[in-house]
């Protein structure tokens, strides 16, 4: 789980703390009251700049995420390739192991072919030793003395040769169909083995490799979960922003009043009412209203708690009304983020300010169309635009009734 960068608790019970100001009492000066509340006031900020250095860390770690997440993707995409090799290597395999197998089938064949010529030659060899058993053996003298002359002796010499040669030929050829084929059947075997054991090795190897990208999209995917974990500005984080705005914004009125005390005078802001006036002059494209959406970064339902105002980075940003600036400042997923309070449980939010962005400070008081910061894409941001909220008792409301 990560760890969630939200405000300190000890802010949260300052908050509850320093919720009241009392009224200064009998004996009590204005002076030393205004000192309490001055203290009050730094002490509040203080907490609010270790809310914002734990929201800047939060940013570091989505970036070191980011960095693991591609790493990762890439080392996805080299494995990927690595399984399309391997199948088409493996497919190669197959095709030779199907050549292989028609190879030792027509060995086979021959085999058989040649094993019904061994066994017609061997019937022939022992009808011949039949008859010679049966007739005795005849020598070359038996033949000499049967012959009636010369030239049937020659004849009767030549078709014994010719039988002895044909017998020796016979058992030649015996022979050596039994080496060729039984030769040429071991190579074929020992081929079929051979490609088995590379096609085996293959497919170890894609196993390994689809264990590995599936073991590495667990990790990119648990990466995602704590990205999106960081990046999500909670309805808690919210009410902890306008609780924040609440304390600050009635230290500074206090302050004012105390301070309006001491020198004899007093300054009230006052909202007049009415619609407010657009929050950036030079663009009236909405990219995306006040609704429920889904969130650009997580990729998750998320209710969008304004309207966003797209416009190049650095146009002019106004004051939808006149008020009182109660914070100004880095935010979460805001990032640069200004409020002004125009009347009791009335507040405007504008958030996504660029760096360096922000022109007025927290206690200004500021008048509708006036310009009060720059547009950026700080924060949980995807783009250039600024993020204009409207708060009715610190519950965000649809901004677009008071804009039209």
């Amino acid at each position: 789980m990560v760890k969630r960068f939200l405000l300190p608790a000890v802010l949260a019970v300052s908050l509850v703390a320093t919720s009241v100001v009392a009224v200064p009492q009998v004996g009590v000066t204005a002076s030393s009251e205004l000192d309490k509340v001055n203290a009050q006031l730094k002490k509040l900020k203080e907490q609010m700049k270790a809310a914002e250095e734990s929201q800047k860390q939060a940013e570091k770690e989505i970036e070191r995420i980011r960095g693991f997440q591609e790493a990762g993707k890439t080392e996805i995409a080299r494995l990927e390739n690595e399984i399309a090799v391997t199948s088409k290597k493996i497919d190669a395999i197959n095709e030779q192991m199907y050549e292989v197998e028609e190879s030792l089938q027509m060995t086979v064949d021959e085999l058989v072919k040649a094993e019904e010529r061994v066994a017609t030659r061997d019937a022939l060899l022992k009808s011949r030793l039949r008859l010679m058993y049966m007739h005795g053996f005849v020598s070359y003298m038996d033949v000499l003395l049967s012959s009636t002359s010369f030239v049937d002796f020659l004849d009767r010499i030549d078709a014994l040769q010719s039988i002895v040669s044909q017998d020796k030929e016979i058992l030649h050829l015996n022979i050596q169909d039994k080496q060729t084929v039984e030769r040429k059947k071991a190579e074929v075997e020992n081929q079929l083995e051979y490609v088995g054991q590379l096609f085996a090795e293959t497919q170890e190897l894609k196993s390994q490799l689809l264990q590995k990208k599936e073991a590495k999209e667990v990790a990119v995917a648990s990466l995602q979960e704590e990205e999106h974990e960081l990046l999500e500005m909670t309805e808690e984080q919210e009410q902890e922003l306008m609780a924040y705005a609440d304390e600050q914004a009635k230290l500074v009125k206090k302050q004012k009043e105390l301070t309006a005390k001491k020198n004899n005078k007093k300054k009230v802001v006052k909202y007049t009412g009415g619609q407010l006036t657009w929050p950036v002059p030079d663009s009236q494209r909405v990219t995306s209203p006040f609704a429920t959406r889904i969130h650009p970064i997580t990729g998750k339902k998320h209710t969008h708690t304004g309207m966003d105002i797209g416009a190049p980075g650095g146009t002019t940003i106004v004051a939808a009304a006149s008020g009182e600036v109660v914070l100004a400042q880095w935010y979460g997923g805001y990032g640069n983020c200004i409020i002004i309070e125009h009347k009791d449980g009335f507040r405007t939010l504008y958030g996504h300010i660029r760096n360096g962005g922000i022109k007025v400070k927290v206690g200004d008081t500021v008048d509708a169309g006036q310009k009060i910061a720059e547009v950026g894409s700080t924060g949980s941001s995807t783009g250039n635009h600024l993020h204009f909220g409207v708060y009715v008792d610190n519950v965000a409301v649809d901004p677009d009734p008071y804009l039209r």
